[in-house]
């Protein structure tokens, strides 16, 4: 099974406990990781040996990693830039916001990254499954 494919089981198994999460108040966390470090890519292996200690450590229900490519400006670049990049999705209550936080810093400081970008959406979840979609006979 691939890295992706984990995650996002991952995060079914989290979303499985219950069909909707029960009450709270729920976010959908993204936390932009750039994969340049200097002139350098940072490897997989260091993004995956980052995921295992830091955000699984934060999150051990669940969470998804997603490769991206990111535009951005830098405060000492002329013209925008790209490199690739990693998304980490993390569904969790609203009161893990300084957790996903935390692991942005923590990102920030290990691949001296200039910013780590966090957005935060309310969520509503549901996780849908065979006893949710069958059919109510009369």
């Amino acid at each position: 099974m691939n890295r992706l494919s984990s995650c996002l089981f991952a995060v079914c198994l989290l979303l499985a406990g219950c069909a909707h999460p029960a009450g709270g108040d729920w976010r959908e966390y993204k936390v932009f990781c750039g994969m340049s470090q200097g002139n350098e890519t940072i490897p997989d292996a260091d993004w995956e040996r980052f995921c295992d200690e830091y955000v699984t450590a934060e999150f051990p229900d669940g969470y998804t990693s997603m490769q991206a490519t990111g535009y951005w400006k830098s405060e000492d670049a002329p013209a925008t830039l790209c490199e690739n990049s990693r998304v980490l999705v993390i569904l969790a209550p609203a009161s893990a916001k300084e957790s996903v936080r935390r692991i942005a810093r923590q990102y920030r400081r290990l691949f001296h990254q200039e910013a780590v970008l966090v957005t935060t959406s309310p969520a509503d979840a549901e996780f849908v499954d065979s006893a949710s979609c069958e059919e109510k006979q009369p």
